[in-house]
């Protein structure tokens, strides 16, 4: 009965967000053509999977370092780096393969120098990455003529790590990698005493040197398999005056949510329900044709603080609830 509930309390959140969509979409006349809700399509299932593996990759990256008491400004930089460079080797050689073992390794590499940067420079995290960010995306209008990579993923061929089935693989080792990390390193470990307390952590021993830059390089693979994605599903242009975040913050919702989510059964699966559900929202939206304005970002703000706050008061909700049928119990007898 524990599993059927964790299994159940894990799945609710994009049951409801189908559903939700599905009643609204159906009473707007926008998303019917030849009388069909398009919303019900099949298509449904191939978007949003695709999508939500891009989402999966990030959030990965980005709670291995929280995780550990960093928030790091620069995966966005570093991933969109790495995306532009895999992206015209892979072109170079015709090899998707090549792109992705590039994207790893110039993930690592990017990565390693993030930790260097903070470690040797002993800045806050916020002001080390802040900086890393402002140099990576410099580089971005320097590297392969600083025009970015445009034509990848209209190739079929190599942009097969950006389409189903395909993109299972670097979302799989991913999830694998991190999971392992968590759970079979010593780092991984540690990180939660860090996570909760770093000062604290190092006072009683912990090498945070030690734990950065093992952490930084499981973080640097995920960034890669994430970059492989991104340039496979989208053109990627160069950046400026810390875009790159905006990038990241687009990926982070999946994060928080998937915290709270995966106190049902683990962060990594709950990570991806979270990035499912909120694929699932914005399938929705782009079927009442609200994907490409500003009430899309006003209806995932609302939606998110929403969240956010029934969450957070969810303690007092069940005590209330409490009261209520403690009431109606006394008021029957």
């Amino acid at each position: 009965m524990k599993i059927v509930k964790k299994v159940f309390l894990t799945l609710l959140f994009p049951a409801l967000m189908y559903l939700v969509m599905w009643l609204i979409t159906s009473s707007d006349p926008d998303c019917y053509i030849n009388g069909k809700n398009i919303f019900l399509s099949t298509d449904i299932i191939r978007t949003v999977l695709q999508n939500a593996c891009q989402s999966v990759c990030v959030a990965l990256a980005i709670w291995m370092q929280l995780k550990n008491g960093r928030f790091d400004f620069s995966i966005g930089a570093s991933m969109i780096l790495t995306a532009i460079i895999a992206g015209h080797i892979g072109t170079m050689t015709n090899s998707p393969i090549v792109a992705l073992l590039v994207a790893v390794v110039c993930g690592i590499v990017l990565c390693g120098i993030t930790s260097v940067v903070y470690m040797v420079g002993r800045l806050p995290i916020v002001i080390a990455t802040i900086g890393v960010t402002l140099l990576y995306e410099s580089l971005t209008y320097l590297v392969f003529g600083g025009g970015g990579i445009i034509s990848y993923y209209q190739n079929s061929h190599l942009s097969v790590f950006g389409h189903l089935p395909g993109v299972l693989l670097p979302t799989g080792l991913a999830m694998a990698l991190f999971l392992i990390f968590q759970n079979l390193t010593v780092s991984g470990r540690k990180g939660k005493i860090l996570a909760n307390n770093q000062s604290a952590g190092v006072n009683i021993g912990i090498y945070e040197q030690e734990n950065v830059s093992r952490t930084y390089l499981f973080s640097g693979i995920i960034v890669g398999l994430a970059a492989i994605i991104y340039v496979s599903q989208n053109q990627v242009m160069p950046q400026s005056q810390l875009s790159t975040a905006g990038v990241m913050f687009s990926y982070i919702v999946s994060v928080y949510m998937g915290m709270f989510i995966g106190l049902a059964s683990n962060n990594v699966i709950g990570i991806a329900i979270a990035a499912i559900g909120m694929e699932i929202l914005k399938y929705g939206l782009n079927c009442m044709n609200l994907g490409g304005s500003g009430w899309q970002q006003i209806i995932m703000g609302v939606f998110v603080m929403s969240f956010y706050a029934l969450s957070a008061q969810l303690d007092n909700i069940k005590a209330l609830c409490r009261k209520i049928f403690k009431k109606e119990a006394h008021a029957k007898a």
